[in-house]
């Protein structure tokens, strides 16, 4: 990796004027991230597939709409990707895309943590039929904050919603899991 793919400004920069191992920088970097995301949205490992490669498309037709911010490039930058991947998804889902359809957690991680791998046959099946049960909001933003393992400063940014908005959306969406688990409620 030469050292302009290090600073993630230069190598906006760099995709903005065409530079295709810039573009290859960026899909290296946030790639995972965002195919996970999608496919927390619409719970369909192909129909993700899908809209991923529509969200590149449009990363790459909107980039130079993108203006990098003196400092603190990284969280601005991946709050514009997820913003795109966010309306992307909801669009797609208004046009009737595959929301609903069962989502199987081990597909939505290409690498799982430990944590994943550690839950099993038939606790993994309920986790997963409860996470469905979710609203999509809610579900989003349990997507981000624990399997992405997103602070909430971070998950509010990539959500376009305020920290407390995504506390007290944590807060029911945990409630919610806990009562369909059969759980006592904790909390986070």
């Amino acid at each position: 990796m030469s050292s302009w793919e290090d600073d993630l400004s230069a190598v906006i920069l760099h995709a903005q004027e065409g530079d295709q191992r810039a573009f290859d920088a960026l899909y290296g970097r946030f790639a995972d991230r965002l195919y996970r995301y999608l496919y927390a949205r619409v719970g369909d490992a192909a129909y993700a597939e899908d809209l991923f490669g529509e969200l590149w498309l449009r990363v790459v037709e909107r980039l130079e709409r993108f203006h990098p911010p003196v400092s603190g490039v990284e969280p601005a930058f991946t709050a514009w990707l997820y913003r795109v991947a966010h309306n992307l998804a909801i669009d797609s889902l208004r046009r009737g895309g595959s929301a609903g359809l069962p989502l199987d957690l081990e597909l939505a991680s290409r690498d799982p943590t430990p944590d994943e791998q550690a839950i099993a046959g038939e606790e993994r099946l309920s986790l997963r039929a409860a996470i469905e049960r979710l609203t999509p909001d809610q579900r989003e933003v349990v997507m981000l904050r624990f399997f992405e393992e997103r602070s909430n400063a971070e998950v509010a940014a990539l959500t376009g919603r305020s920290e407390g908005a995504v506390k007290v959306m944590q807060h029911r969406a945990l409630g919610t899991l806990a009562r369909l688990l059969g759980g006592a409620r904790r909390t986070v």
